[in-house]
């Protein structure tokens, strides 16, 4: 843990007080930490600051400290989208983890053709499950800004990316695929053109298979939506290391910068 993310439901009353009560939290924070009472730990407050919780108390059942707000963050530059076909429920958590670390702004998680429809029985598909496993990553990469998760596992793939794109446009439409084009001749092509403009917030959405990727159906029906194929290794990756990579891709700020 790199920051302890403090939650209104925590707020004691109308004060910048906050009641901790979480005993995994606790314990790290008293045994691995090592923080006790008037020590400063680094917390940020969901969606709004990042600042400095003092302790005034703790034990194995609570912790309560003061929050004082330091700085008002920057959402990341791009704002990352992701469209996930259902996936292994240990991949999605893993997922879930890296979104929360790296700062993606929404993801939304379908079920593609070759789909297994029994990972649906699992426990990670509760709002709960996947806030946990979200805010695990944010206190992990020091990000206050909780990604929104959707799924729905009725409609087809057609219909959800309809909704998603209503909801905004996209400056690059990726679809991963191993014979597509590196991010950087995309962003290096799309930057040629003079009526493009590296607008912000500049956003991505990006498209994500299965652990055996898209078939070929579905990948022409990607690409009839404009989305462009991306490639991001010449070796095979398993789904939550591809979407590590894509993400560690979009760190290099070369890629947005105006030609």
């Amino acid at each position: 843990m790199n920051l302890l993310i403090c939650k209104e439901e925590w707020r004691i009353g109308n004060s910048n007080r906050f009641s901790v009560n979480d005993p995994q939290r606790i314990e790290h924070i008293f045994k691995i930490l090592n923080k006790r009472p008037g020590d400063r730990l680094k917390a940020g407050l969901l969606d709004k600051s990042l600042g400095l919780l003092k302790i005034e108390e703790i034990g194995p059942k609570a912790l309560i400290g003061t929050y004082k707000p330091i700085l008002i963050p920057k959402p990341r530059f791009p704002e990352v989208h992701l469209l996930i076909a259902v996936n292994r429920p240990p991949t999605v958590r893993k997922i879930l983890q890296l979104a929360g670390t790296w700062g993606v702004t929404t993801i939304r998680f379908f079920l593609s053709k070759n789909a297994r429809k029994e990972y649906l029985t699992s426990p990670i598909w509760t709002r709960n499950e996947i806030e946990s496993e979200l805010v695990e990553g944010m206190e992990q990469g020091k990000n206050i800004f909780l990604p929104k998760v959707r799924w729905d596992f009725e409609k087809r793939t057609g219909a959800v990316l309809e909704e998603t794109l209503s909801a905004g446009e996209f400056g690059f439409r990726w679809i991963l695929d191993r014979k597509g084009d590196s991010p950087s001749k995309i962003t290096r092509e799309r930057k040629s053109h003079a009526e493009f403009r590296m607008d912000s917030p500049l956003k991505i959405l990006a498209a994500i298979g299965p652990e055996s990727g898209f078939i070929k159906s579905e990948i022409d029906f990607w690409k009839e939506k404009e989305f462009q194929t991306v490639h991001l290794s010449s070796r095979v990756l398993r789904t939550e290391t591809a979407v590590a990579f894509l993400l560690a891709r979009l760190e290099e700020s070369e890629l947005f910068l105006e030609r």
